[in-house]
Parts: structure tokens; C-alpha cells; sequence
């Protein structure tokens, strides 16, 4: 498969979204934190890859130890895996930072994920190509873990051009800068969540996009399913999706190696239909994607992004 084309970043800040360039407080931070952001881009676009991660991962090592979130990342790790003693906790939030860091600087560096074969393993990927070439239509769901930025690439490798959905970062300028770093990774369609982003999906799938979805986050109007023994609000969109049209759902992540290689994990769900009602076939589905997500964290705990408010 021909290699993706990275569009161009190395050109001057001056390369920005179109926003009103009116001096309120607002943009005059956005400008500032831009420029900033622009400069670490672009020392850490000029590093090796490897070091440039790992310096990364050191300097978020220790600025995790005074993140306002740290707390968070304890408590939901406490309450989630309490068999665990406090020694075994600490080493899993320095992982956890560790792997931040780590992702952060490789998103400078997809470009070598891209030409670099080797870098990126696909588990069974012979049956993974059987399975894309089979299967006319599916969805795809992924979980923060590991680098979750890379897991279109796995889908790439095989053939499938995807479409992906992602949050907006609140700064327009940094959010510009990485929706056109990720973008090679996801060549049907890249679209901003939004209220009219499932009705743009539906019609990329109607004409046969598989579309990909991170559906570990909080999601206050989606349904309360168990996630660690606890209830925790999940989207209910891909399992919709699925349920109405009796899709497969790919579930896949990436496994970090040493020294910025990954593994590439993936399995076939079939969605939960036949219940007394639609919505119960639903949230059947949603559950069954945050069981096969949580036993995915608890075999790589250091992996996942705790930090991130989960439940309530």
C-alpha cells in the first residue's frame, strides 16, 4: 500500500486557522500559547524519535508528581484495582505519565510510523486482512492506551481508509496544528465532534466507510454501563450503529515495546440484538465494549490514561 503524505508543518506559526484577529484576551492567549506549542513542535519534530520520547516521558514523569490531576489518576486507580498495594499504584502512575510523555512527542513523529514498517507489529494480520476484505461494513472502537493516536495506523496497514471523530482542543490555533498531523492517518474523513457529526457518519457508512471511535472517555448523555464494577456514563453511539444494521465492531489498541515500537491488538464483537427493545439492545452493546476495555486496562493498567475523569 502506497504511504500516506503528511501535509507540510515546517512552515512559520503564520500557518493558522481563520479566526477573527480581534486583540481580546482570548486571542491575544491563544497567540502566546500557540507560539509556545509551535516551538516545541518543532524542536521535537528535529529530535530522533526514540529521544525525543524518552525525554518526554522523563519530563512528564516529573511533572506529574505536582499535576492537579494526579489526584484523580489515584483515587480512580485506588477504587478500580484496590487488590493493589500502594507501591504497585505508584508504579502504575509513573507508567502513566511516562506513556503521556511518550505519546505527546510521538505525535511530531507519525510520519516515521508511517514509512517505518518495522516500528508497527499487526497481531495475526493475515486473518485481519481476511477479516477487512470480508466484512463490506463495521465500526471501529479504540480506548486511550498506550499511543491511541496510532491506532488508525494499524487499520491503514491492512487498507482500510477510515474516517475518525475526535474532541476539539480549546485553543483553535493548536487544535488546527494537530488535526492536520493526525489527518494522514485518517483519509476518508476527520471530523470535529459535534450535534451533527453522527448524521455526516451515517452517511460515510451508508456508502461503505468503516468509521473509528474512542469510547473510553466520559460521556454525560450516554448510558450508565459497569466499568471496573462501578457505573460509568459510556457513549452509546457505536453500539447504535452496530445494533440498527447488525454491524461486527472491530475493537482494537496499540501495545507499546521498547524503545517506540508498537504492537497493534485487535478482536471482532458482535452486537447484542434480540432483546425485549432497541435500547436494551443498546446498552447490552455499550457494556459488552467497556467489559472487553476494561480487561484490556487491567493487563496494561500503566497504559491507560487514569488521569482522565472516568466515573461520576
Amino acid at each position: 500500500m502506497e504511504s500516506a503524505r503528511i501535509p507540510d508543518t515546517s512552515s512559520s506559526p503564520a500557518s493558522e486557522p481563520d479566526i477573527p484577529s480581534q486583540p481580546t484576551p482570548h486571542h491575544v492567549r491563544f497567540k502566546l500559547e500557540y507560539a509556545v506549542f509551535w516551538m516545541v513542535a518543532k524542536l521535537a519534530s528535529a529530535l530522533p524519535l526514540e529521544f525525543c520520547a524518552a525525554a518526554s516521558a522523563w519530563c512528564w514523569r516529573m511533572l506529574g508528581r505536582f499535576s492537579s490531576r494526579r489526584r484523580r489518576a489515584e483515587t480512580q486507580l485506588a477504587q478500580s484495582l484496590p487488590e493493589l498495594g500502594t507501591t504497585e499504584r505508584e508504579a502504575i502512575l509513573s507508567q502513566v505519565w511516562d506513556n503521556l510523555g511518550r505519546t505527546f512527542a510521538e505525535a511530531f513523529h507519525i510520519r516515521d510510523f508511517i514509512d517505518d514498517p518495522f516500528r508497527f507489529e499487526i497481531i495475526d494480520e493475515s486473518a485481519m486482512r481476511e477479516f477487512v476484505q470480508n466484512t463490506k461494513t463495521f465500526v471501529v472502537v479504540s480506548l486511550h492506551s498506550a499511543n491511541w493516536e496510532l491506532t488508525a495506523l494499524g487499520l491503514l496497514r491492512v487498507g482500510v481508509r477510515i474516517a475518525g471523530i475526535y474532541r476539539s482542543i480549546k485553543n483553535p490555533y493548536v487544535d488546527a496544528y494537530v488535526t492536520r498531523l493526525r489527518q494522514p492517518l485518517y483519509p476518508s474523513a476527520l471530523l470535529r465532534k459535534s450535534p451533527h457529526t453522527p448524521r455526516r457518519f451515517l452517511k460515510l457508512m451508508r456508502k461503505g466507510v468503516p468509521v473509528a471511535m474512542m469510547c473510553d472517555l466520559r460521556e454525560v448523555r450516554g448510558v450508565e454501563v459497569p466499568f471496573f464494577g462501578r457505573p460509568a456514563p459510556s457513549t452509546s453511539f457505536p453500539a447504535l450503529l452496530a445494533v440498527a444494521d447488525g454491524l461486527p465492531i472491530l475493537i482494537v489498541r496499540t501495545l507499546r515495546q521498547p524503545r517506540s515500537h508498537f504492537r497493534f491488538e485487535w478482536k471482532v464483537l458482535q452486537p447484542i440484538r434480540g432483546s425485549a427493545s432497541r435500547e436494551q439492545d443498546v446498552t447490552a452493546t455499550t457494556a459488552l465494549i467497556q467489559s472487553c476495555f476494561e480487561d484490556w486496562v487491567r493487563e496494561r493498567p500503566g497504559e491507560w490514561m487514569w488521569v482522565h475523569r472516568r466515573w461520576g
